[in-house]
Formats: C-alpha cells, sequence, structure tokens
C-alpha cells in the first residue's frame, strides 16, 4: 500500500466487509457518501487510516458543478491563515461481534492516479482478508420520488449477480464511467469481490435523500448478514417523501408533470424507464426551479 494509506491505528478484525462511499459522479442525493457517514455514526464506527491525497486531486476546475470545484478548506483569524484542510479519505472500523466486522471509507472520488486510488482499496482489502467491497451511490433520472427506489448493480464477477435479483436490476451501459465502474474492473483481474450498487435519484432531490439511502443500507446489511436498526434512516426517509408531497401538492403544475412522470414510470415496469419526459420534464423542472426561488424547496 505505499506510504498513500497512513494508519494511525491496526484494528484486529474478523473477515471485515468494505463499504465505500464517494463524493463525486455517483452521489447524487448525497446517497453514496450520506450513507456512509449516517452508518458511522450509528455504530460509532472509530477512525483508524486515511488516505494522503497529495497526488490524487486538481484543486480548480472550471464547473458550476461543486463536485467539480474542489479546493482546500481554509479557515482565516484575524488576517491569519489558521487551518488549512484537504479533502479527508478517511478509514473507520466497526466490530460487529459476529463472522464479520466492518470497515467504511468515506472520501472523494479522486481527479488524478484512478488506478493508484483503486490499488490502495484493493490492497487494504487483502491485507484484512475482505470477502467483498460494496461501492454506495446514487445518480439522478426521471424518476418519481412516489415509487419505490430502482437500485441497479455492477458486479466484478458473474456468480455475485445471483445474491442481487431479490431487489436489483442489471443494465447496459456504454459511455464514460464513474470511479467506482475501475474498482470494479481492477477487482475483477486482481480476484477480489467488488460490487457498485447505485439508486436511481429523483433529479429535483438535491439534498439527502434518506429514502434512497435507506433502500440502499437495508439490502446492504441484509447482504452482510449484519443486524443494524436503520429505522430512524427508514423514519427519515418517510418524512422526506411526504414532505415531497405537500410541495407538490401546493403547486398544481409541478404535480401534473409529476403524475405524467408517475405514468411514464408505471408503463415501463419490468423495462428501462423511458429515456425523458420531453416537453412535459421540462415543465416539471421549471417549476420545481420556481418552488426554490421562491423559497418553497421541495427537499
Amino acid at each position: 500500500m505505499g506510504t498513500n494509506l497512513v494508519m494511525v491505528e491496526r484494528p484486529q478484525l474478523t473477515a471485515p466487509y468494505i463499504i465505500v462511499g464517494l463524493n463525486g459522479w455517483l452521489n447524487a442525493g448525497e446517497v453514496s457518501t450520506g450513507s456512509i457517514d449516517y452508518l458511522r455514526r450509528k455504530v460509532g464506527a472509530r477512525k483508524f487510516a486515511y488516505v494522503n491525497t497529495q497526488g490524487f486531486y486538481i484543486y480548480q476546475i472550471p464547473s458550476s458543478d461543486p463536485e467539480l470545484t474542489m479546493r482546500p478548506k481554509a479557515q482565516i483569524s484575524e488576517g491569519l491563515v489558521r487551518k488549512l484542510d484537504s479533502p479527508e479519505n478517511e478509514l473507520f472500523f466497526w466490530k460487529s461481534g459476529s463472522a464479520h466486522d466492518l470497515i467504511l471509507f468515506l472520501g472523494f472520488e479522486p481527479n488524478l492516479n484512478w488506478p493508484e486510488y483503486c490499488q490502495i482499496i484493493l490492497d487494504l482489502a487483502r491485507q484484512f482478508q475482505t470477502p467483498r467491497i460494496y461501492c454506495l451511490g446514487g445518480f439522478f433520472d426521471q424518476v418519481p420520488h412516489t415509487r419505490e427506489t430502482r437500485i441497479h448493480v455492477t458486479v466484478s464477477h458473474q456468480p455475485m449477480k445471483s445474491e442481487f435479483k431479490t431487489f436489483a436490476h442489471f443494465g447496459d451501459y456504454l459511455g464514460p464511467c464513474s470511479f467506482t465502474t475501475m474498482l470494479i474492473a481492477l477487482g475483477q483481474e486482481q480476484g477480489i469481490e467488488v460490487a457498485g450498487i447505485s439508486a436511481r435519484a429523483p433529479i429535483y432531490i438535491h439534498d439527502l435523500n434518506s429514502k434512497a439511502c435507506y433502500d440502499l443500507l437495508k439490502n446492504v446489511l441484509n447482504m452482510m448478514d449484519l443486524r443494524i436498526d436503520l429505522s430512524d434512516l427508514n423514519q427519515a426517509g418517510e418524512e422526506l417523501v411526504e414532505m415531497m408531497d405537500r410541495a407538490f401538492s401546493e403547486n398544481s403544475t409541478a404535480l401534473a408533470q409529476l403524475k405524467k412522470m408517475e405514468e411514464l414510470y408505471d408503463g415501463a415496469f419490468g423495462k428501462e424507464p423511458p429515456a425523458g419526459l420531453g416537453e412535459g420534464y421540462d415543465k416539471l423542472m421549471e417549476e420545481v426551479r420556481k418552488m426554490k426561488r421562491e423559497g418553497r424547496k421541495p427537499h
């Protein structure tokens, strides 16, 4: 693992699973980082290592996307720089008391040297004899918040697919990939099981989508046979749906477009959701933006 992974403590763990959450392309609705941060606080996981960020990030890329304009954070007091923080990439552990402990990786998708960054995670898995790495994610899509969360999975090895059939979908894709996809590909080459599990998130919910976080975590933890009480996260998800329902009910135009989205979504059951909603979708987003400007944002 070289000098990029800095161990501040060397815990004795029993065949721990690794769950990865990264701030980046697959963090729609903060599903990736939000799930890991929730889990970290829920079980009281303790930090034991971090990744040296030097050589992995570009601190200024002109873009309207905040994920691409990542910069160090400074604390200035009375004209003096008191503190300068780089992006944090931290690892936490939790001893479950069962057959498998847990390692949580919370960080930022790197801009540079993807293979090297991937290797840090894969070497960590070897060191702790990890049976599988799970990468959580979310991507924005034209899906309504009123329907169950659709979960898509990409795996490193064919036999793994049978374990996900009860709750996930396997799709086809050709185009630019995420860091997670490279990690899966390298895991495949090196004989390490890696699964990328992503939720399709409504494009109009930009804050933490607790509903999607709950739907991902309940399935992943069930596969690990880890019993962690997620009832508070489930409650937060239900409250989010209720808040969205109230917001849309107060705007007849947005509600009408939401109904059209539901009809298209329901009509595509068992198939891939529709590629777009055309003019109807544009109207929906226009109304959502208007609600935000008026201080009535539905999230």
